[in-house]
């Protein structure tokens, strides 16, 4: 092959590789997920509260949210509290690892973060 023949092809294999390294971060989130996420996390957050449930402690709402399995959602509060560390107040699937992002949400259902 000329020399000529290995440039574009040398080119072509690092828009692969780049376009490759972009697609292939687990920590990118699209703006359509997280807002599904929000909004999911909000039903969620709705559901329990009618059922009477006290949210003041700050628990997890949500180990799994429905079309977005690596999401939970948990209650927290703004600025934090103590109670919020609490292990027992936080989704274990988060804690373990096997969820990679979150939506909190502060006792009145209202967003404080999602990532």
């Amino acid at each position: 092959m000329s020399s000529r023949g290995v440039i574009p092809l040398f080119s072509a294999a690092l828009l692969v590789l780049a376009l490759t390294a972009c697609g292939s971060s687990g920590s990118q989130v699209s703006q359509s997920d997280s807002e599904k996420a929000v909004d999911e996390a909000q039903a969620a957050f709705r559901q329990i509260q009618a059922g009477g449930q006290d949210l003041t402690s700050g628990p997890c709402i949500s180990e799994s949210l429905p079309g977005l399995s690596d999401w939970v959602a948990d209650v927290a509060h703004d600025p934090r509290q103590s109670v919020d560390d609490q292990p027992a107040n936080q989704c274990q699937r988060y804690r373990s690892g096997q969820a990679h992002h979150f939506v909190e949400l502060d006792p009145r259902g209202e967003l404080i973060r999602a990532q």
